[in-house]
């Protein structure tokens, strides 16, 4: 379609319009403009010039006309069908948040070493864990290279900067405090004593205690499995399978742990005839709110924040409950290979790295068993 035009200075120039075909990128229909012929034969010819160009050679996915933001969006499709999809939803805000201070409008063949370069100083700068939102931005540049899209990937001639050095918390308890934040919890309610009581004693994730359910509990043979979790997804809290092969394990439970259990399951039966909601055995979930309704992992952790705050206890999180029972277990004595079969680690080097807390008893073990070696 030619149209005329005219231009600022009063000159009349002309522009045709025309479609190109189904771009072999995203599988959308392309349609071109091009303007500033100063003749309607100039346009008709280049317009013609356009389409035999792209009957003998195809219509290329031109590199030009390709944005960061949609090989993203390409890119991110086929990625969410690998993934968990709490997995996806969480890589989908991050993308969307880099696009959006980053990327926006950017053509992908723009994208230079500099920018990578300067992007990730700024990101490293920003996040403690930023290789997460470089990892992001490194996998789609090379689906832009195994496209054909763009040569080579910039980030592979960058410097990537360390991390933002953060200070660790001491995001655990000694015995002697964990004992006295149980029995401060005690006085709260039922729910919120045994679920804290359960992680604690053991060593389960937030999501995996919050997506227990009666089944999981064989009170007779005292173990407990793990199954499930729960996870955000499109605004809402959902069951889905653990975070790992190795999450998925069978934990036997002490007849503490077991009695507790037992007494939240007769506080829940009545809260449920309370609300007139049917109980059933094996289905229902153990941490539900005073309405039925699951005890979501915002929630639960928010409470915990005020309970710590109301009696000034030393600041810990649902994670820092299952850090504390790994670093129990250590000073007890249990074997690395035991901890982290129970925690449902891939492997122990796992468990070395991240729950073996050193205390003051076990730094004192340290040197009474080096004297007693000696003499």
């Amino acid at each position: 379609m030619i149209k005329k035009y005219t231009m600022k200075n009063g000159e009349t120039r002309y522009l045709f319009q025309t479609y190109l075909g189904v771009d072999p990128l995203t599988g959308k229909e392309r349609r071109t403009t091009r303007r500033g012929f100063k003749t309607i034969k100039e346009a008709k010819q280049a317009e013609r010039n356009l389409l035999l160009n792209v009957e003998e050679n195809g219509l290329s996915s031109s590199q030009s006309e390709k944005t960061f933001k949609e090989v993203a969006d390409l890119w991110f499709e086929n990625y969410k069908t690998t993934v968990k999809a709490s997995t996806a939803f969480n890589t989908k805000q991050k993308l969307d948040y880099m696009i959006a201070e980053y990327f926006e409008g950017m053509n992908i063949d723009k994208i230079t070493v500099i920018f990578c370069q300067s992007l990730f100083i700024k990101l490293s700068q920003k996040y403690s864990m930023y290789a997460n939102y470089a990892s992001i931005i490194n996998r789609i540049l090379k689906y832009a290279v195994m496209l054909d899209i763009i040569k080579s990937n910039p980030i592979d001639k960058i410097i990537k900067p360390k991390s933002k050095e953060v200070e660790k918390k001491d995001n655990c308890y000694t015995k002697e405090e964990l004992n006295a934040f149980l029995n401060l919890a005690k006085k709260e309610s039922a729910l919120f004593y045994t679920l804290l009581h359960t992680i604690a004693y053991t060593g389960l994730r937030r999501g995996e205690a919050l997506a227990l359910k009666w089944s999981d509990i064989n009170f007779e043979e005292k173990i407990l499995s793990v199954s499930r979790t729960t996870a955000y997804v499109d605004g809402k809290q959902v069951l889905q399978t653990p975070k790992t092969k190795a999450s998925k394990r069978i934990i036997p439970i002490d007849d503490y742990t077991i009695s507790v259990l037992k007494s939240w399951k007769l506080e829940q039966k009545k809260q449920y005839f309370k609300n007139g909601v049917s109980f059933l055995q094996g289905e229902n979930l153990i941490f539900t709110n005073s309405c039925c309704t699951m005890f979501v992992p915002n929630e639960f952790s928010k409470k915990l924040r005020k309970f710590i705050k109301k009696y000034n206890l030393k600041p810990i999180t649902p994670h820092g409950l299952r850090h504390t029972h790994a670093s129990l277990l250590f000073e007890s004595g249990i074997q690395p290979k035991e901890i982290s079969d129970r925690l449902g680690h891939n492997n122990i080097q796992t468990t070395l790295d991240l729950y073996t807390h050193i205390n003051d008893n076990q730094r004192y073990n340290v040197v009474e068993k080096f004297v007693n070696f000696m003499s």
